[in-house]
């Protein structure tokens, strides 16, 4: 049996405007903390993790900055790692990265401890729009970045972006567009904002400082980026994400298959034996529990509604759609009995959904509306 793991770094020395992942800003001394209380978790959860579980095939770093971090404490936790788990040797290692936090040498030692798969936060390549989000890096960062990945061989990374953004109009999606195709990344992530409450951006939004484009800019966004995608050999496998055949992100296609996944660090979510739990999202909690020698976890459920109603919410999100088999193995009952098959209908007629006979998945029409389709589907 395999495993996915999920690390969370927090750190960051800035904090974007829109991100509302759990974070605090970089201090070395609490770092040092960090790794300490993040190798005590690794021990404890790997004692509760049946022996057969025990083979990692996918290893992802998100934040935070994980390419802040210090390598020294990440090299001493990654033989941990191998003390308590095996490693596929096809072994998937991503590591998110802000390309101003990057040089050559800090990317050949994450090379050279096993990352395989660096993910550049670039977002745009557009200054004006950087600076609105709170991103501290700039064009040449984002260039230099994706140069010294293909310099140094790293033949799999990935680039995360984002539309419908303030200030965002169709040329400046256009010429982001054009940027990033310059770059031939053979992993693209083209997230639509989502505005999400507590964050200063939806603050200055709500204040009337910042509009959002358009629905109808919105959607031509959508449509302009899932074109260029497709005219590049980039293949959409989920709603945000597009791959050249080969290269689409085996972790998080495990977290819509509904694999099992371990998550360490504070905020980190874990799936093990149809059970669902999460750690706190409180870095100064996290480290004072794990002192304690108690794992710092704030929820710990096996409602098996809930876990049917993410598969089919995670299911449709993916070019693959919701497998009728696999469902039925999952959750011992079909499909049909557990979405609004009225709606269901309603949804197929209007040609923004197909049931099939072997899966039931959304239509080209009916991905821009995936949030709304979803909704509707779930009793």
């Amino acid at each position: 049996m395999a495993l996915s793991l999920y690390i969370h770094y927090p750190f960051c020395t800035n904090l974007c405007s829109y991100c509302d992942f759990y974070k605090v800003r970089h201090n070395a001394k609490l770092e040092k903390k960090y790794f300490d209380a993040l190798s005590t978790e690794l021990t404890l959860a790997a004692d509760t993790i049946d022996p057969d579980k025990r083979k990692i095939t996918t290893i992802y770093f998100g934040g935070g900055t994980p390419s802040l971090m210090n390598l020294s404490p990440l090299s001493k936790l990654l033989e941990q790692l191998k003390s308590h788990f095996t490693f596929d040797p096809d072994l998937e290692f991503t590591l998110e990265i802000n390309p101003e936090s990057i040089d050559v040498d800090r990317l050949a030692a994450l090379k050279e401890l096993g990352v395989n798969r660096p993910v550049f936060g670039i977002q745009s390549f557009n200054t004006r729009l950087l600076r609105m989000l709170n991103r501290k890096h700039e064009l040449k960062d984002s260039f230099r970045a994706v140069y010294l990945a293909r310099a140094l061989g790293f033949e799999n990374f990935g680039i995360d972006m984002i539309f419908g953004l303030p200030k965002q109009t169709g040329r400046r999606l256009s010429d982001d567009l054009n940027q990033l195709m310059d770059l031939s990344p053979p992993h693209i992530s083209y997230y639509q904002l989502t505005v999400e409450d507590g964050t200063p951006l939806k603050k200055r939004i709500d204040d009337g400082k910042l509009r959002l484009p358009a629905n109808d800019l919105m959607a031509a966004m959508y449509l302009a980026v899932n074109i260029e995608c497709k005219n590049n050999n980039l293949r959409r496998y989920e709603i945000s994400s597009f791959a050249l055949p080969g290269y689409e992100c085996r972790h998080n296609i495990r977290y819509w298959e509904g694999g099992e996944y371990l998550g360490l660090g504070p905020s980190a979510h874990s799936f093990i034996d149809n059970r669902r739990f999460a750690n706190s999202a409180d870095l100064q909690l996290y480290i004072k529990k794990l002192i304690k020698g108690i794992r710092p976890l704030i929820f710990d459920t096996d409602d098996v509604q809930s876990r049917m109603s993410e598969a089919v919410m995670l299911g449709l999100r993916t070019s693959r759609g919701i497998v009728r088999k696999e469902f039925r193995r999952r959750f011992g009952i079909p499909i049909d009995k557990v979405i609004d098959m009225q709606n269901l209908r309603i949804l197929a007629q209007a040609d923004l959904i197909a049931p099939r006979k072997e899966r039931i998945y959304l239509t080209e029409s009916g991905f821009p509306l995936a949030d709304e389709i979803i909704r509707r589907l779930i009793k």
